[in-house]
């Protein structure tokens, strides 16, 4: 579980500490404060910054789109991935790139560029990265057919992505060679919900468990009627499935989101937690669908599970009826939450942390917390 984050350079942080974070954490802060960014850091670093993280990150924001590469010097620069560092550059070879960290220069989690020169002899072909003491002490000419990539440092293996002199379309970089890190498990949850494709893929792997269980318990919370879920298909010609719940006294299956947003909301939220067991959940806008009444209630599952299942949350939310509800259930769970603020200040993002009694107070005060 992640005590701490610091981040540097990424996104619109030049620095950021989080001194104390909790199992279950909330996010509050105006537009533009960073908080989607924030969540973004915790995947990068919880996934060791996965080629499939990056993707999914970057075709969240559509970062996939709009650019033509004749508009840039080379195949990197015109790189969606630009979009992770400050201004929305590639750093050159003599940046640092960005960082994200359990602590300043401990445990870090480097994001760069970085050169590599192919050795070849009689018996064999070695690829070397070249330091950056190396850069510093020779003519360039030195390094004529090096290939510039960005890259992942962490733990001492470097993780190559995005390379210059190649196609810079997602995946593309697939078929190089590169290590990848193990990492745990991280599902994000954003303010539209899980496509109906993930959602099955999840419920199928704990058919048939314990945790589809706590999954159909959650949703009767919203709705005490519903005795099932599950998804069938929808359109043969396509395999295409959607959720269907079966309803006490009601011999039709029901589809799911003719319930309302509330109910898919807390099927999301749920499926994705038990899924994530051992790993990070995150949820972008907490409070979408769901009625200040029934919050409160989702926070108490929240808090229980991520206990049981040793997850780790980390939720964003604009609604002050959502903080009013985390805060209501920290009180019971002391030692399991944390709450902070971000807030930008002449385009420089901060954060303030709270802790119950100081966000009780606001709360009752009335003092600006999201």
């Amino acid at each position: 579980m992640l005590p701490s984050l610091y981040i540097e350079n990424f996104r619109l942080f030049d620095t950021l500490t989080i001194k104390r974070l909790g199992r279950v954490n909330l996010i509050v802060g105006r537009n533009n404060a960073g908080k989607s960014a924030f969540l973004e850091a915790v995947w990068l670093y919880v996934s060791n910054a996965s080629l499939s993280a990056i993707e999914d990150i970057i075709i969240a924001r559509q970062e996939n789109y709009g650019s033509d590469s004749r508009n840039y010097p080379n195949l990197l620069a015109a790189n969606p991935v630009r979009h992770f560092f400050k201004a929305h550059k590639i750093p050159d070879l003599t940046s640092q790139g960005f960082t994200i960290a359990i602590k300043k220069n401990e445990a870090e989690l480097t994001v760069k560029t970085a050169a590599f020169i192919v050795e070849e002899s009689i018996d064999k072909k070695t690829i070397r990265k070249i330091e950056p003491e190396e850069l510093q002490n020779s003519n360039t000419s030195y390094f004529d057919g090096a290939e510039i990539f960005v890259v992942s440092e962490k733990n001492n293996v470097t993780q190559r992505y995005f390379s210059e002199n190649r196609g810079f379309l997602l995946g593309a970089v697939r078929n190089s060679f590169k290590i990848e890190l193990p990492s745990k498990p991280c599902l994000f949850v954003s303010t539209q919900g899980l496509n109906d494709k993930i959602a099955a893929k999840l419920l199928d792997d704990i058919r048939l468990t314990p945790l589809e269980k706590h999954v159909l318990d959650s949703l009767k919370l919203v709705e005490k009627t519903i005795e099932g879920v599950a998804f069938v298909v929808a359109d043969d010609r396509t395999g295409e499935r959607i959720p269907e719940v079966k309803l006490a006294n009601y011999d039709e299956r029901i589809p799911l989101k003719s319930l309302g947003d509330g109910v898919t909301r807390v099927f999301h939220i749920i499926l994705a937690l038990v899924n994530a067991k051992g790993g990070v959940l995150l949820i972008d806008e907490f409070e979408n669908g769901l009625h200040w009444t029934v919050q409160q209630f989702v926070w108490e599952v929240l808090f229980q599970l991520a206990e049981t299942l040793d997850v780790q949350v980390f939720c964003t939310t604009h609604s002050r009826d959502c903080i009013a509800g985390f805060g209501k259930v920290w009180g019971q769970y002391p030692q399991t939450g944390a709450f902070f603020r971000l807030y930008n200040r002449n385009q420089t993002i901060f954060a303030e942390e709270y802790d119950i009694e100081e966000l009780s107070d606001s709360l009752e005060t009335d003092v600006e917390v999201r």
